[in-house]
């Protein structure tokens, strides 16, 4: 400790305490300041530490999501989910800090749960170059090294699988002992944070963990929020790599330069300027644009739509479903899909197997009668499928799909009847790629499911 204690007489970090205190002496802040200030700096966090992970939304859409609840047309949902996780876990840590309890593996933990909202599959290398697919699972810590190749080729080894929970304790144990000795609040942030990457606890999610433990420890220090930002991207995994050497000062440096950035949000704050960056100014225009688009969404007349809304939301879908229900269909003797008339119930059964685009477009535009009842219009469409090849028990599986058009949105509604396992509500306006790609995984999800729980019996 006595080395790193050296750290604490860097030009950065005096010039950081001289502006702390010239910000302290504007305390207490009225609510209104200190939520503004706040704010600002947690948008900017939102966004800089998901779009370092290579999330796609810019900060105009992640000011819109989170402020509005808008999603991003053409970006992927998951894209939406790891930012929604990621202010849910701010919001965790500053519980954290209120309750005034030492840090825990439990709480890094339910953090860790928290960020990623819920366990995904992603396409990742062997450090022999093999590809495959892992499974990310939330709020444990991984069973499988995670080492990297880097630009250079060579592989980087973080802490492997069997000595994660070991050095996890000892990280907790290193900031106890760091607390104790009074190391100043930015030097202590930044080599946890250090210490953290470099065992990279998790199969996923590690950076922006560590940077809202890095966060935790100075705001329970009354220092501001640390922004890396994603330009910095290069400097900042720079300063990591020398720090595997043992070497902090460049990452002491780093932060220190951010927390003056932040002080400097903070003092036009006190002394009423714009908190606004001369490049947020596009960024507004582009957050306003999205605002005057959801303001003047169409009212949708389903006696002049309706076949609009078919084509774009069922016949498409259907065209993207059913050769993925084909493969499926492949372990069966016999499938179909039923397309249910709600009028006069009257069935039209094409067998899947068979599927041609033009015949269930015929179906619909010619043959199908659409329920017009309190301004919905409403669907049903069965598939179906009998018995599994190379298997003795007859076995039938049925998924009931229910799509309800709405005033300005629509539901997708499926499963064995009468049980309900998706319900998904969307905007017209909204790119219904994606609603598809999350609609028919889960219903592939659950088929697989089904068959591989019926073939275990």
């Amino acid at each position: 400790m006595k080395n790193i204690k050296i750290l604490e007489g860097l030009a950065e970090i005096q010039s950081v305490d001289e502006q702390k205190k010239s910000i302290d002496e504007h305390r207490p802040f009225s609510k209104e300041l200190e939520n503004k200030i706040f704010q600002k700096l947690k948008l900017d966090w939102n966004y800089n530490s998901n779009a370092i992970e290579g999330n796609q939304l810019s900060y105009g859409e992640t000011v819109a999501f989170l402020n509005f609840g808008l999603t991003a047309k053409g970006k992927p949902f998951k894209d939406h989910l790891d930012i929604k996780g990621h202010n849910e876990a701010i919001g965790f840590m500053l519980q954290l800090i209120k309750e005034d309890r030492p840090l825990s593996e439990s709480d890094i933990k339910d953090l860790h749960k928290i960020i990623l909202v819920e366990p995904y599959y992603s396409t990742t290398f062997s450090p022999e170059g093999i590809e495959f697919q892992k499974e990310i699972k939330v709020g444990q810590y991984k069973t499988s090294p995670n080492h990297v190749k880097t630009v250079s080729g060579d592989i980087y080894y973080y802490t492997n699988p069997e000595e994660v929970a070991f050095e996890m304790n000892n990280l907790l144990e290193w900031y106890r002992n760091a607390e104790e000795e009074n190391l100043h609040p930015v030097v202590m942030s930044a080599i946890f944070h250090h210490k953290f990457t470099s065992i990279h606890p998790f199969d996923d999610g590690n950076g922006r963990l560590a940077r809202i433990l890095s966060n935790f420890i100075l705001l329970k220090h009354h220092y501001p929020v640390l922004v890396i930002k994603n330009k910095e991207k290069i400097q900042y995994y720079a300063a990591l790599n020398i720090a595997d050497n043992g070497i902090y000062e460049d990452l002491v440096k780093l932060f220190a330069e951010n927390i003056k950035y932040s002080f400097d949000i903070m003092q036009k704050a006190i002394n009423g300027e714009n908190i606004n960056e001369p490049d947020d100014l596009d960024k507004e225009i582009e957050l306003f644009t999205k605002q005057m688009q959801v303001q003047n969404i169409k009212i949708v007349d389903f006696e002049k739509n309706k076949d609009l809304l078919i084509n774009a939301y069922v016949k498409d879908f259907l065209d993207y479903l059913i050769p993925k229900l084909n493969k499926i269909g492949e372990l069966f003797q016999d499938s179909s899909i039923e397309i249910i008339d709600q009028l006069n119930d009257d069935i039209n059964l094409k067998p899947i197997y068979n599927y041609n685009f033009e015949i269930v477009e015929k179906d619909i535009n010619r043959n199908y009668r659409y329920q017009l009842d309190n301004k919905q219009i409403k669907l049903e469409i069965l598939f179906r499928f009998y018995n599994l090849i190379n298997y003795s028990k007859s076995l039938q599986l049925l998924i009931d799909l229910h799509i309800i058009f709405e005033t300005k949105s629509m539901q997708y509604i499926f499963g064995e009847i009468p049980i309900m396992t998706y319900n998904e509500e969307v905007l017209y306006t909204e790119d219904p790629q994606s609603i598809f790609e999350k609609l028919a995984k889960k219903i592939i999800s659950y088929l697989m499911q089904k068959i591989k729980d019926n073939s275990l019996k």
